[in-house]
């Protein structure tokens, strides 16, 4: 009994409080009335530097759909490339695998295996019968 009589006055507190803010002037305020906006619209013509109407077909209109739908050619859902990949990729070769270190991030050159060109010779810099691909 005693639980449910708390519980009541918390909850006729809450109402009379609530009615209290209810009459507060101040929100009235902050009602924005979406209509009261002026909207400034902005007429403004680009001017491209040429003429547009030459380089359309004579009966064209912009807002005409001129596409036709029955063109477009679908593969069919039954239709599967038949393509074993596995024959082309090494094995053990996983397209998902996360690199564990910076060793294991293999670099491709774009370039391939065209010379660098640096500019100057080389050769007297370098000893004899050097071999820069040599292990």
């Amino acid at each position: 009994m005693n639980k449910k009589t708390i519980l009541l006055g918390l909850t006729t507190g809450l109402l009379f409080v609530n009615g209290i803010f209810a009459n507060d002037s101040k929100k009235d305020d902050d009602n924005l009335d979406i209509n009261s906006i002026d909207y400034i619209e902005d007429d403004m013509e680009v001017e491209l530097g040429f003429n547009t109407s030459d380089y359309l077909p004579e009966d064209f209109n912009a807002h005409e759909f001129y596409f036709d739908l029955s063109d477009v050619s679908y593969i069919k859902e039954g239709s599967i490339i038949d393509l074993d990949t596995k024959q082309y990729l090494p094995k053990g070769f996983d397209a998902y695998a996360y690199p564990s270190d910076v060793q294991s991030i293999n670099y491709i050159d774009v370039v391939g295996d065209a010379p660098v060109v640096l500019g100057f010779d080389t050769e007297q810099y370098l000893p004899e019968n050097f071999d820069a691909f040599s292990k």
